[in-house]
């Protein structure tokens, strides 16, 4: 089992990963059992998170250092890779291009609030070649530029490295350059990176190190010194053999290991310094004799109580006071934590003064004793992330400047009794601005670099404005990965610490924009509408203009968005209509008809929904992969019919691995072919090692194991299969991408020009240019398909069902086709037009009926034809409104819209569906409800649109509608509005019978909240459609919200009522009397072929004004001196009655 697996990893030493951040208050008997677990030396996964679930399902959830410690542990796991170097070769010759991002436009509309588009954990500049820099990042290696960071170039595309946290430049020579190797150790270049060798003696490189400083003694290039877990080494060779100076000189030493810095004094090359982690406290040592003996100094230097902790310290000096060294302690103490003290030695170590902040070590902060390490500008918080992100910076012409940097950037001018903070973290629109969480901080000359989580930013005048100079890097961690069917230049993806990067054709500077914020998961765009994309934040309209915001509307139903490889979900679309989508929303699987407005649920499965695929050639059939819990067993489901029954088709025999969780994907020509993918949430061991893929051609009743001894070495994260290919599919994994199609007996690894170790978050072919795109933890890249293949056709549209609001359907062509060479022959049977050339035509129904379609598409690679019948439905269904039959809709059906009702297009927001504990009668009830409270599109409007009812007929018919409304406002100058529509045309027209804004629309006082209706907070409204001249008309409502970015507006209980209504029966006998003309602007006539009729003319009141007798003829009645208005016509022969309704204009 996977347990002994870790275990013996852990007995073994062997390290994970090439940084491991320290455990926040380890030793505290405080922390809550979920801290306890994910802390202990072996934690079980399953354990910790099941119990950080249970924990703030209890407790409100706020962010602190606990929950990014494991936010950055799950991550850790999911990164991971232990995969042997391989040096297998592709044996096509298509080459990956990186696609970006590798920078990202600070300043158009719709930015992040903290935007970044890199993790860079470092950077240093060269002395003798000021233009030459080298910058290590968490996930993308190492990089380096010539124009001193205009341009940057990645050089370990062929190490299987990603994090880089230590580099070390050569004082003579720019081009011979070492870096941390992670558990490799050290790589040492003499070329600038062009080629590497792993450096050291084999007692050296036999250990598994996490490296956190190197340095070249300033005056001998062969003299080097490495901080490491394992220990202070030295090399006098320029790394070939090292030896550890702490073995045996450090006296009363915990253990010789872990040491953090290392700094020269800035005019003696034999006087040196290092900090190393001891427990509870970090330890200061300096060395007289050019590191070969150290000697401990610890008179004022931080000394925690019993309970408390101060486990990293940062040090820093400056040639403007050359014995001055600050140091930068963080750690726990006297109730707070985050900042544990500045602290000042003017005399090289040997004595230290607290400088800052308050008046003692840590303690809770306030306005004296700020936290540097917190999230606020003014250090009025708690905690952070002070074992994470920690750097500091003396100015070298000025000892007194200092720069700190933690969450935010801080500086002192007056040696460090005062600190500001220049901008915040979310503060891109000030001049200081720097992403959150600063890795680096360093002087080289007039130079000041930082390197954060955002990226790698720079200052030339001591940090009063600093700018982004990060062109070139691609280090973006995408977590989620989507790109355009129609226009695979648009692409999204949630990102780890730098929200949503996004690309819009080249919209935007450097092509990509940082929007939404913090860590984000989820990227999807629409495959009929490339306009319409889908982020943690929602759904995005996207502007095509740098300086205009993207519209963002409601989702109701989001995918299921994780952290571990395999837990996440997805939005599937239905391959025949772009606004069908289906959403794995938790443990329901969940299906939108209207872009995501609303959803209505399929099934529920009692364990997390994680892959989703509808079948192409038969949408009816659905697989769903599902997650009971880390350890449980995953399954996958199989529906027929669309979702009403399921059959469990999980493979047995998995060697005792069925916690592994699974990828699906499905044969474009046939719905019971389909390969599998199993996707391990570990990767530091090989799981599921000769059972990696399978594949079923009797929709899962069988499987063959498509595995093969190539894939033994890898651990696979999804699946992807070429449409149009004879079977043909791709696989990402944790390092590389692998081809296999029907033909071939083994995978072939497609990975030319691809940096090694590349973590493939999600593979998107794009049919029409024919390319693989490819969302990594290296930003995104793209290729030509492994081989050309056959067209597929797939017919798509907007709808598929009609009706006479809505009679004209946008085709799309959603085949599997080169767009350069493609041709297509449509046919639409009773459509208007019933044929079509056009890629995506538009084609309008004249009348109710069921209509097929058919589609020939091809291109240079052949041709593919489909046909559907029945494939759009127009319906026209018209609800009678009688003394007996009224209308209601209660919005309780748990479909939103209700049926036979529709959401009018508005690019901004829409109304929705909530439950709601208070409703009219003080009871829990669904209602409609716009949020205005999150909503700020002040002006635009959204539309809830009722089916179409014929109002009763009758001299005294009054026809009412009622409905109970709830709204509280938030404050004046914020006033939503409501207004009633009524359209006799079919919405071709509309006139309003209704409207009120703020204060004349609220049933309660302001509420600064968002607001939810109290018992009672609801009141009944009523309007007279008779009044309004609505009698006998057939009629369409229209509920229209308007934004002010207010509060939630609430409607139930909308009611159509008809009272003293005449029914007029189907009469022959006057089908031949006509009334015209209708409108009338004075004389109306009346032409008949009944011997004797007779006639009554009432107002709308009901008041006779005259009647008249006459046989066949035809009658002029003056109306010129009658009031405009609404009046009826009785016709009357013998028992027949029947009355109609004219307007006198």
């Amino acid at each position: 089992m996977k347990k002994n697996l870790i275990l013996f990893f852990i007995i073994s030493n062997f390290s994970l990963f090439s940084q491991v951040e320290i455990k926040y208050d380890s030793n505290s008997k405080n922390l809550p059992k979920w801290v306890q677990l994910m802390y202990a030396d072996n934690p079980d996964e399953g354990a910790v998170i099941n119990a950080y679930t249970n924990y703030y399902k209890k407790n409100k959830l706020k962010k602190n250092k606990y929950t990014q410690y494991y936010k950055r542990w799950l991550r850790n796991i999911s990164r991971s890779s232990n995969a042997k170097q391989t040096n297998k070769k592709s044996k096509s010759s298509n080459q990956w291009q990186c696609i970006g991002p590798w920078d990202f436009d600070k300043d158009a509309e719709s930015r992040s609030y903290a935007p970044g588009s890199a993790h860079v954990y470092t950077i240093e500049q060269s002395v003798s070649n000021p233009n030459v820099l080298y910058a290590g990042s968490a996930t993308g290696g190492a990089w380096k530029t010539i124009d001193k960071g205009d341009n940057w170039n990645l050089i370990t595309k062929d190490l299987f490295l990603n994090g880089v946290y230590a580099i070390e430049i050569d004082f003579s020579n720019p081009d011979i350059i070492y870096i941390d190797g992670g558990h490799e150790g050290i790589y040492k270049s003499y070329d600038g990176g062009l080629n590497w060798i792993v450096i050291g003696d084999s007692a050296f490189t036999s250990l598994s190190h996490s490296i956190k400083d190197i340095k070249l003694n300033p005056n001998n290039n062969q003299i080097l010194f490495v901080a490491s877990s394992q220990g202070l080494f030295k090399s006098t060779d320029g790394g070939s053999n090292f030896t550890n100076v702490t073995t045996g000189v450090i006296p009363n030493s915990i253990s010789p290991g872990n040491f953090q810095e290392i700094e020269f004094h800035p005019n003696s090359s034999d006087t040196m310094y290092f900090i190393k982690e001891g427990n509870p406290k970090t330890e200061f040592y300096r060395s007289d004799d050019g590191g070969n003996t150290l000697t401990l100094y610890n008179n004022g230097w931080p000394n925690p109580a019993s309970g408390d902790e101060q486990l990293r310290t940062e040090i820093a000096v400056s040639p403007a006071a050359p014995d001055k060294i600050v140091a930068l302690a963080t750690g726990s103490a006297n109730g707070g934590s985050g900042l544990y003290g500045i602290y000042i030695s003017d005399d090289k170590g040997e004595n230290w003064t607290f400088q800052c902040c308050g008046p003692q070590p840590a303690g809770p902060p306030d306005s004296i004793n700020i936290n540097m390490m917190g999230w606020q500008t003014d250090g009025s918080d708690d905690g952070g992330q002070y074992y994470y992100d920690l750097a500091l910076a003396l100015n070298p012409v000025n000892a007194n400047i200092i720069h700190v940097g933690g969450v935010n950037h801080w500086i002192s001018l007056d040696n460090g009794l005062t600190f500001n903070c220049p901008a915040k973290w979310s503060e891109p629109h000030k001049k200081g601005y720097v992403h959150a969480d600063i890795h680096d901080i360093n002087y080289f000359g007039n130079d000041l670099w930082f390197a954060c989580d955002g990226g790698i930013f720079y200052s030339d005048n001591m940090g009063d404005s600093i700018y982004k100079k990060q062109f070139g890097i691609a280090g973006t961690d995408f977590w989620g990965f989507g790109a355009g069917f129609k226009d695979g230049d648009i692409m999204l993806g949630g990102t780890y610490h730098n929200g949503t990067l996004l690309k819009d054709g080249s919209t935007y500077i450097k092509d990509w924009l940082c929007t939404d914020g913090g860590d984000n998961i989820r990227g999807f765009v629409n495959f009929g509408n490339p306009r319409i994309a889908y982020s943690d934040y929602g759904g995005k309209t996207l502007s095509g203009n740098r300086n205009i915001p993207i519209s963002i509307f409601s989702v109701e139903k989001l995918p299921n968005a994780s952290y571990i490889t395999g837990e996440s979900s997805k939005i599937e679309f239905d391959p025949r209509c772009y606004n069908w989508l289906y959403s794995g929303n938790d443990t329901t699987l969940w299906l939108s008809k209207n872009g995501g407005t609303s959803f209505k649920p399929i099934y529920h499965f009692n364990e997390k929904i994680t892959s989703i695929e509808v079948a192409w050639s038969n949408p009816n059939v659905i697989y769903v992969a599902t997650w009971p819990s880390w350890w449980g067993t995953k399954k996958i489901y199989k529906t027929t019919n669309g979702g009403t029954t399921w059959t469990d088709i999980t493979p047995s025999n998995l060697n005792g691995q069925d916690w592994i969780p699974y990828d699906i994907t499905i044969s474009s020509y046939d719905e019971s072919t389909l390969w599998i993918a199993r996707t391990s949430m570990y990767g530091e061991v090989q799981d599921a090692i000769g059972n990696e893929v399978f594949k079923s051609i009797d929709g899962g009743q069988s499987w063959i194991n498509w595995s093969t001894p190539t894939l033994d070495n890898v651990n696979i994260t999804n699946i992807e299969h070429q449409r149009g290919s004879n079977g043909g599919v791709y696989i990402g994994t944790r390092e590389s991408v692998y081809y296999r199609n029907n033909s071939m007996s083994d995978w072939d690894i497609y990975d030319s020009n691809l940096p090694k170790r590349t973590y493939s978050t999600q593979l998107i072919p794009y049919y029409r240019e024919g390319l693989l795109q490819n969302g990594t933890n290296r930003s995104a890249y793209e290729i030509d398909f492994y081989e050309n293949t056959p067209p597929s056709a797939q017919i798509a549209a907007d709808k598929l069902e009609i009706n006479c609001l809505n009679d004209t359907v946008r085709f799309i062509d959603h085949s599997a086709a080169r767009l350069s060479s493609a041709t297509w022959q449509w046919s639409f049977p009773g459509g208007n037009p019933s044929s079509s050339t056009q890629e995506d035509p538009v084609v309008v129904y004249s009348q109710p009926g069921t209509y097929d379609v058919g589609l020939t598409v091809t291109d240079a690679f052949g041709t593919s034809s489909q046909y559907y019948t029945d494939f759009i439905n127009y319906t026209d269904s018209i609800s009678p409104i009688t003394n007996s039959n009224s209308l209601y809709e209660g919005f309780d059906s748990g479909n939103f819209p209700p049926l036979g009702w529709e959401l009018g297009y508005s690019p901004y927001f829409s109304w929705l569906n909530t439950i709601v504990d208070f409703g009219i009668d003080c009871l829990p009830t669904t209602t409609a409800y716009v949020n205005h409270y999150w909503i700020q599109y002040p002006g635009e409007e959204a539309y809830l649109i009722s089916n179409k009812f014929a109002l009763g007929n009758g001299i005294n018919a009054k026809n009412w509608l009622t409905y109970d409304y709830a709204y509280s406002g938030y404050a004046s100058g914020y006033d939503d509005g409501l207004r009633i529509d009524i359209s006799t045309d079919c919405g071709t027209t509309w006139d309003s019978i209704y409207g009120a804004l703020g204060p004349d629309l609220q049933t309660v006082p302001y509420e600064s909240g968002a607001w939810f209706p109290t018992c009672g907070s609801w009141k009944t409204d009523s309007i007279n459609l008779t009044n309004w001249g609505l009698n006998g008309d057939t009629i369409m409502i229209r509920f229209t919200a308007i934004n002010d970015y207010g509060n939630h507006f609430y409607l139930d209980n909308i009611k159509i009522n008809g009272l003293n209504i005449l029914f007029n029966e189907e009469n022959e006998i006057f089908n031949q009397t006509k009334i015209y003309p209708n409108p009338s602007n004075g004389n109306i006539n009346i032409k008949t072929n009944i011997d004797k009729l007779k006639i009554k003319i009432y107002s709308s009141l009901g008041e006779l004004i005259t009647e008249k007798k006459f046989e066949k003829s035809i009658k002029s009645i003056d109306f010129n001196r009658m009031p405009k208005g609404i009046y009826f016509i009785q016709l009357i022969n013998h028992n027949n009655i029947e009355t109609r309704k004219i307007v006198v204009q």
